[in-house]
């Protein structure tokens, strides 16, 4: 079965200039497809439209997920595994970008150039022209498709605060996104994570080997040609052991390893099993489905058991705990800038600060002293620094502090 054959899932839903049709699935979830040329008249190929969700009835994660359907893919086909993200509490995307010609064939046969992978990869990503194999402008490519949604549904829907997954008008903020995709769309999120610091990749059924060499493509071989901005910890797959698209002894024994990934746990069959896994980063399943290569995602190949897909629950793990938590460790207590020891019982705060150290802390986290919010400085990821609220302090042990994100994280509690 070839590459683009494997892809054409069922009927393919065509999607013209509409701006949105808007689904009544989930009383809770708004579930939409926005048209790309409605984010940007320059867009001019693969306008079938962008399928968005978001779940208000949840505590947001203030984080994104982005997906990139497989060759041939539309944003329509993966509808399931996106809303049920969405349901998660992300904000959630399936991008239609230009994703007509299979990677691996095109950098595949003859070809023994290990870079023509990243070339053509990064081409349809930010639409600088690397390779005549692919013809991908700027406007066009995934990148300016992702922004030019994000500010579409920022002036949409200013409530839901889509504008905080960009740094400007110009610039995604990668730091709060997760990319994830099926076959091609898989490795394109694996690209990504190479180059960007992202919070996630998580890659279904999807490898970039080059059968003529017998090795896997440079930019994922070899990360040092890469900025290589993503922590092994980053990196997530799922794929079905009898995939008819690619090869899961070369999948498993080459690829997932040059990612890093199996540093935190053995390849897991996930059939009859039940999170976590083990905490694996590596997953597999053996079940029949209609098409291996499409039932780790796509919706017309997904097993469905009392109205629900087997594969729900290997979904929620690959997207969960993708938020740093929050633990505090140890604090210090300031004065004019110096460490000092805690306040006497009975002395007014307002001349001390307290340090807190620990893990997970971003730009959101704030400091509770007492159940009171206090005036919060991020110094570093694992350090704040916070002024005490007005008052005197009381008996040892009697009073305490906490840090709490905007994504709902809430940390231990230390008393002093």
């Amino acid at each position: 079965m070839r590459l683009d054959q494997v892809h054409r899932y069922g009927s393919v839903l065509t999607i013209l200039l509409v701006v949105t049709f808007t689904l009544t699935a989930n009383a809770q979830r708004q579930s939409f497809f926005v048209a790309p040329q409605a984010t940007d008249p320059t867009i001019t190929t693969n306008l079938n439209g962008h399928y968005v969700s978001i779940d208000r009835s949840v505590a947001p994660k203030n984080q994104l997920f982005v997906f990139f359907p497989g060759t041939h893919g539309i944003a329509a086909n993966y509808e399931i595994l996106n809303n049920t993200v969405a349901e998660m509490g992300f904000h959630a995307i399936n991008l239609t970008y230009p994703n007509d010609e299979p990677v691996n064939q095109l950098c595949g046969g003859t070809n023994t150039d290990l870079d023509c992978y990243a070339n053509v990869r990064l081409e349809i990503i930010d639409g600088t022209d690397r390779t005549p194999l692919v013809n991908v402008d700027r406007a066009n490519s995934a990148e300016n498709r992702i922004i030019k949604l994000l500010i579409y549904l920022r002036n949409q829907y200013p409530a839901d605060n889509w504008g905080q997954f960009l740094i400007d008008d110009s610039t995604i903020n990668w730091s709060k996104i997760i990319v994830s995709g099926h076959s091609q769309g898989g490795g394109h999120a694996g690209i990504i994570g190479r180059y960007h610091s992202v919070a996630r990749v998580v890659m279904f059924a999807a490898m970039d080997f080059n059968g003529r060499t017998q090795t896997p493509a440079n930019w994922i071989a070899r990360p040092e040609t890469t900025p290589n901005a993503s922590s092994p910890d980053k990196f997530w797959g799922f794929s079905h052991t009898r995939d008819e698209a690619i090869n899961f002894t070369r999948l498993t024994s080459v690829i997932w390893p040059a990612y890093g990934m199996p540093q935190f746990g053995p390849v897991v069959n996930v059939d009859g099993e039940n999170p976590p896994y083990g905490n694996t980063h590596s997953l597999t399943s053996n079940i029949e489905c209609p098409t291996f290569h499409g039932c780790v995602a796509v919706d017309s190949g997904l097993v469905i058991e009392n109205g629900v897909p087997v594969f729900t629950p290997v979904w929620q793990y690959l997207f969960s705990n993708t938020v740093s938590p929050l633990n505090l460790s140890s604090i210090q207590f300031l004065r004019a800038a110096q460490p000092v020891g805690r306040p006497p019982v009975g002395i007014s705060t307002k001349y001390y600060r307290i340090r807190i150290s620990g893990t997970g802390f971003d730009t959101s986290s704030q400091v509770f002293v007492n159940g009171v919010g206090a005036q919060t400085v991020l110094v570093s990821a694992d350090q704040l620094q916070a002024t005490l609220p007005a008052g005197k302090i009381g008996s040892v042990g009697n009073s305490s502090v906490q840090v709490r994100g905007s994504n709902g994280a809430v940390s231990n509690v230390l008393a002093f």
